[in-house]
């Protein structure tokens, strides 16, 4: 009887470890398993880039030639003046070929990436996001420190033109773009309501493109935050869009299903920004 009692305590305490388990380690191991197959993906996005990186070497030559062939139109062609050549002739498309990444140097929004410096950079998506742009139209690299004082400047000069620093959206970003980096408002495009192929479009023709998002929809692991937020596309495969997510250190090169991010897009107007330098 005393031995029968004992297995029926054991089989207990083995249930209430096991239900322990799973309460308690369970949701741990499942955050780690999507983390997991989240940083999978992203290898295995960033691998399928690198292996095809000729391809895109030949779609870039290939891009070229359409720029020579029009050039060489015009010049044979004397019917057409020199003013008024573009909207007199149909402009040829450039092909979107089926990957393409832009090598954007990453900047995370808290630049430094310590506890310390995110108290100074909640809100600074926006900064970062533009500054990685703007950097990589210009072939500039900065440090992390220097990143750090270039984005507490831009929100310095947000203060003293803007009145605050706040949530922007495309057209305001444009205006701060403007007067920040002293830029003409022709080398700087908003799309409105923008669509993937958009994207891809800037993408092919060599310029990373500021995406405002919201952050759940996205489902970023690493960027728990609801609401608002704001990164940088570098590149795309067949089925995958690659950002320069600067809300998480973990960004760079962090790619999301096309669906997914196309959703996150939308839901905060799909307006789009790109540099033209």
């Amino acid at each position: 009887m005393k031995k029968h009692y004992n297995k029926i305590l054991i089989t207990l305490l083995a249930l209430i470890i096991l239900l322990s388990s799973i309460i308690f380690i369970g949701p741990k191991f499942k955050s780690k398993y999507e983390i997991w197959k989240i940083e999978m993906q992203n290898r295995e996005t960033m691998n399928l880039i690198s292996e095809t990186a000729k391809d895109l070497e030949n779609e870039e030559l290939n891009t070229s030639n359409y720029k020579f062939e029009d050039e060489l139109y015009l010049e044979q062609n004397e019917e057409i003046s020199l003013d008024n050549s573009s909207s007199n002739r149909e402009e040829k498309e450039i092909p979107i070929p089926t990957q393409k990444y832009l090598d954007v140097q990453f900047i995370c929004q808290a630049p430094l990436q310590t506890e310390a410096n995110w108290v100074f950079h909640e809100e600074s998506c926006e900064e970062a996001a533009l500054l990685m742009a703007y950097n990589y139209e210009m072939g500039i690299e900065v440090s992390k420190e220097e990143a750090n004082e270039i984005i507490l400047d831009m929100i310095e000069w947000q203060n003293e033109n803007f009145g605050g620093h706040f949530d922007i959206y495309a057209d305001q970003l444009k205006e701060f773009a403007v007067g920040y980096y002293n830029l003409k408002n022709e080398q700087i495009k908003v799309i409105k309501n923008a669509t993937i192929e958009e994207i891809k479009k800037e993408i092919t023709s060599g310029h990373p493109v500021v995406v405002p998002i919201t952050g759940e929809l996205l489902k970023n692991p690493y960027y728990p935050y609801p609401g608002y937020h704001m990164l940088t596309v570098t590149g795309f495969t067949e089925d995958r869009i690659i950002t320069n997510d600067n809300g998480t250190r973990h960004g760079e090169d962090f790619s999301y299903d096309i669906d997914v991010f196309e959703k996150a897009m939308k839901d905060t107007g799909g307006d789009i920004l790109i540099l033209e330098l």
